[in-house]
């Protein structure tokens, strides 16, 4: 890479990765051609931030090199344009001119005068560059590199658009594949529903074997390339500050940045639902809501302590703290938490997982300590309340800090990477709605009329009843 680009290419932890999981591709490919191992097609999806030099390491350069090691093999290249098709084209073809003789012993035809289609001198391997709708005809490939599909936010939004996509890959890009062939997406992620989210998804048939590699900006939990969480992805260039200026939009964080998109709306809870406050009402009730998952080591798990008040159908998230902690800081977080909101007398924690450790060293300590056995599922327990949120019966304070995140987080459920903040939510707002029903039976399935009426039989009968005998 450093040689080819005469200096450009700046090395980077991310961009050695990708170049490693692409040198696998190929080496494993080396096997299948020498009869060492089946013949498999391999499917490779990389997911980047915007100017992580995604494209110089794999589009720009990739071809003539996979070119250098199967000379009489295909290669396709897919971008959103012919521009940018052509532009590749063009890299690729001059690396060949340049470094191709004394690097592999190729050369390119004298016939080639085109930079989005050309041949090597054998007459055989070559590539062809094409612009994501403009079709692929003459051509199949044994390397297949689809980059960035979709060029901006229209295009992203538009139903329309994806689905010529998605056609295109049905139709034209997946016919095109040789036995054997590698096929690399590689993509900043616009769309929940783009052409990675119908790859992967059911709902379009059953997906192929993909390798997904999400390197996200910020760290996560399980970083593919060992970072701590919060570590930048290329901190010499996009750092800390440019994180935090990122964060300012959510919604475009998660998904371009992290890699993580969701619904416009929302998912099962839609962002337009919630209600904000400036200023804090007077609050009947006051209770806290403990989520404590956590690990007592370094790389402990999120833990979200939040205090929630009622004022008649009106609920109100009043402070909200999730950090990772381990099991020391986590009961010092409660104590804090107790001691800023005295007039919360509930405390609810989970009585599972954690909750029990908890409440055992904490109960001669803090009164008020609720073990709660939840009933169902998490998108359940979230659908016993949602229909108060979609009411507008829920409120968030308008300029904490954390209610960016809050939101987000919630309108990811259940498919975004933490619901901490979903799960302390939920049992906080059913013990407001169910508060006689600390373990509520949540129905799976509507009940039919005959199970009414079924019911209703069953309760005149115990009405009958007086000292054990019928009247």
């Amino acid at each position: 890479m450093c040689y080819v680009h005469e200096g450009r290419y700046k090395k980077a932890p991310h961009s050695e990765f990708v170049g490693g999981v692409i040198q696998e591709a190929i080496d494993k490919k080396k096997q299948m051609n020498a009869g060492e191992i089946p013949t498999t097609n391999q499917y490779i999806a990389i997911n980047m931030p915007p100017r992580h030099s995604k494209s110089m390491t794999i589009t720009e350069t990739l071809p003539s090199y996979y070119l250098g090691n199967f000379p009489e093999d295909r290669v396709i290249e897919i971008s959103y344009s012919d521009t940018f098709a052509r532009r590749f084209g063009k890299k690729n073809k001059e690396k060949v001119k340049q470094y191709g003789a004394d690097l592999f012993d190729i050369q390119i035809s004298k016939e080639s005068s085109a930079h989005d289609e050309w041949l090597l001198d054998n007459e055989i391997g070559g590539m062809i560059s094409r612009g994501v709708l403009s079709g692929i005809t003459g051509m199949g490939a044994d390397l297949m590199i689809i980059d960035d599909p979709i060029k901006n936010r229209e295009e992203a939004d538009s139903e329309t658009h994806r689905g010529k996509i998605w056609d295109e890959w049905i139709d034209s890009f997946s016919t095109r594949l040789h036995p054997g062939a590698i096929v690399i997406l590689i993509l900043t992620r616009w769309h929940e529903d783009d052409l990675q989210g119908r790859l992967l998804s059911k709902e379009y048939g059953d997906p192929l074997p993909w390798q997904v590699y999400n390197l996200p900006l910020e760290a996560e939990e399980d970083d593919v390339i060992g970072r701590t969480v919060g570590e930048p992805l290329w901190p010499e260039r996009y750092g800390l500050e440019f994180i935090q200026e990122r964060k300012r939009y959510p919604s475009s964080f998660n998904s371009l940045y992290q890699g993580r998109p969701t619904a416009a709306e929302g998912n099962l809870l839609k962002r337009k639902w919630w209600q904000y406050y400036d200023t804090l009402p007077k609050m009947v009730h006051i209770i806290m809501s403990i989520d404590a998952t956590f690990k007592d080591e370094a790389d402990s798990d999120f833990v979200c302590i939040q205090v929630w008040g009622k004022n008649g159908a009106d609920m109100y998230l009043i402070d909200n703290l999730k950090a990772r902690m381990n099991f020391p800081t986590t009961l010092q977080a409660i104590r804090n938490m107790v001691r800023k909101y005295p007039k919360a007398h509930a405390k609810l924690v989970e009585d599972k997982a954690n909750g029990p450790a908890i409440i055992s060293m904490l109960k001669n300590e803090i009164g008020g300590m609720i073990p709660v056995n939840p009933q169902g599922g998490k998108v359940a327990r979230v659908n016993a309340v949602s229909p108060y949120i979609e009411s507008g019966n829920v409120y968030l304070p308008r300029q904490a800090p954390w209610v960016h995140n809050f939101v987000e987080e919630c309108a990811s459920f259940p498919n975004g990477k933490n619901d901490d903040q979903v799960d302390a939510m939920s049992q906080a707002l059913n013990r407001f709605i169910y508060y006689h029903a600390n373990e509520k039976f949540i129905p799976k399935e509507p009940v039919t009329l005959e199970e009414k009426v079924h019911r209703h039989i069953i309760r005149l009968s115990r009405g009958r009843r007086k000292g054990g005998q019928l009247q």
